[in-house]
Parts: structure tokens; C-alpha cells; sequence
């Protein structure tokens, strides 16, 4: 795994770069529609704002020694996207409107102080308990949360507006660290939807060789799910794809039969099957 400090000077550069990337877009392309069904391109840019206010108070009061919920968030380990997305869709809408032409500048501003707050973090200062609506969150982990959401948001930006457009190469390390290590924002539990019981749990397998790899299993019950990173038996479904696509259908960025189908993602195991994988892991 890398290291703290080359994770973090990864997400300060992917961060900077995303911030040129801005600045040079278009005025008219911050009206256009996102991958985001509810938001444009001004909306995702809103919500980043407000996901860098929060990330930053959050850190703050953590090591200052308090991580009870703010005033209005809920308790830790209790907040998901199911509950939140309507909320979180609506107030970012908002808070673009009354940012206008202030958006973009209020966006560096912001950005800017929560890298330098993230990045600056002492050893000591990481492993301090944050709060986050996920669970309590030590502080370092920030820097792979904000890792995540500059580079998914960054794709439901570009993803409409160039012909071709991938995750970033240098968070794909990041992105699985989430992933497996499950906590907070990043973790499976926060991207998957429940719904009806199953009449028996479904095997999905992983097969990721490149530039990341990953073999784990997540046993999909309906309701629940696990994931296991020694694959056990015979899965239902396997698929195989390269890191970034592995990514992107965990947080709900391409359904599994638009990959398969434009060939990102090779199946073997019941078809049917690897369709409704993306009915659960929906993110947000």
C-alpha cells in the first residue's frame, strides 16, 4: 500500500490539476447536464464546496478532540446515501444558486484550505477520530475521501463533455483502499442500496489484474452483503476488468450492462445475474 505521505501528495496534485481544469472550462459548459442525473456542472462543483467545508470542520474538530455529530447531521455510523441523496441534491442546487458567479472562486478558496489542512496532518493528527456520518473516521483517512470525490465528481464532469474520459490513473490506489479497508464515504457499505431479501446469497468474484489488482468476492443477500477478500467456492458470477472500471461500478458511475456490453467488463457466471450487481452498488 503507499504511503501516507504519497497518497497525500497524489490527491494534492490531482486536486490542483482539477482546479486548472476550472478555470479553463467553458462558461457554457457549467450549464450543461452532469453524469449526475439531478445535477449540472455547476451543481457537482457546488457540492464539492460543500464537501470541502465539511471535511474541513470536521477535521478540525477532531483534533481539537471532538467528533460528535454537528448540529443537524446524524449520529456516526448512521447516515447513508438512501437516506441523504434527495437532501444532499437539493441543498448542493442551492447553494449553487447563491454562490453565482462566485462559484468557481469560492471553490479554489475552499479547496485550497482543506488540501493544506489534509496534506499538513502529523502522524499523530492522522490517527485522530473524526467524525464522519459513516462511522468515526481517523483523520488521515480524509485524504482518501476527498481523494475520491475530486476524482468521481471530476468524471461525472468530463465524462459529458469529452469523447473519452477515465478515472485517474493515481487514485486508482486510493479508490481500492477504500474499498477493501471499508470505512467512512469510501466503503462498500456506503454504496450499497438494500433491497428485498434474497431467496439465496449471490457470489459475485472480482478479477482485477491492472494497474491495481484486486481478487475479492462480495456475497450479495439482498438486504445485506460482504465482502471477502479471500474468495471462497464457486462464484456465481466472475467478472474481470481493469481497476478503474472495477471503481466505477462500485460507486454506481456504469451499470454493469452498459460495461459489459461496450466490452469493459468480461463475465463469466449467469448474465442475468451480473446485470443486477449495479441494482445494489448504486453510491451516490
Amino acid at each position: 500500500m503507499q504511503s501516507f505521505e504519497e497518497r497525500a501528495s497524489l490527491y494534492k496534485s490531482e486536486s490542483e490539476a482539477f482546479q486548472e481544469y476550472l478555470k479553463a472550462l467553458p462558461s457554457e459548459s457549467w450549464g450543461r447536464q452532469s453524469a449526475c442525473d439531478e445535477w449540472l456542472v455547476g451543481d457537482v462543483v457546488a457540492h464539492l464546496v460543500g464537501n470541502s467545508e465539511f471535511y474541513a470542520g470536521t477535521v478540525t474538530r477532531g483534533l481539537q478532540g471532538e467528533s460528535s455529530p454537528p448540529e443537524g447531521r446524524p449520529d456516526a455510523g448512521t447516515g447513508h446515501p438512501s437516506i441523504s441523496a434527495a437532501a444532499l441534491a437539493k441543498s448542493s442546487i442551492e447553494a449553487k444558486e447563491r454562490l453565482g458567479d462566485k462559484l468557481l472562486e469560492t471553490y479554489l478558496e475552499k479547496d485550497n484550505i482543506l488540501i493544506n489542512l489534509l496534506t499538513g496532518l502529523s502522524p499523530e493528527d492522522q490517527v485522530k477520530p473524526c467524525y464522519h456520518p459513516g462511522s468515526i473516521v481517523p483523520a488521515g483517512n480524509f485524504v482518501d475521501l476527498r481523494f475520491k470525490e475530486i476524482v468521481l465528481h471530476q468524471w461525472d464532469i468530463r465524462s459529458v463533455i469529452e469523447e473519452k474520459s477515465g478515472l485517474s490513473a493515481a487514485s486508482l490506489g486510493s479508490m481500492v483502499i477504500l474499498i477493501q479497508e471499508s470505512f467512512a464515504s469510501g466503503s462498500l457499505r456506503w454504496a450499497f442500496w438494500s433491497g428485498p431479501p434474497l431467496d439465496g446469497p449471490v457470489r459475485y468474484r472480482f478479477e482485477v489484474k491492472s494497474p491495481v489488482a484486486v481478487t475479492a468476492d462480495i456475497v450479495v443477500e439482498g438486504d445485506k452483503f460482504r465482502y471477502e477478500e479471500a474468495p471462497q467456492g464457486t462464484a456465481d458470477v466472475t467478472f474481470r476488468c481493469h481497476t478503474h472500471i472495477f471503481a466505477l461500478l462500485m460507486y454506481g458511475r456504469m451499470p454493469a450492462a452498459e460495461a459489459m456490453a461496450a466490452g469493459h467488463l468480461a463475465v463469466d457466471g449467469d448474465r442475468a445475474l451480473a446485470e443486477k450487481f449495479s441494482q445494489w452498488f448504486k453510491g451516490i
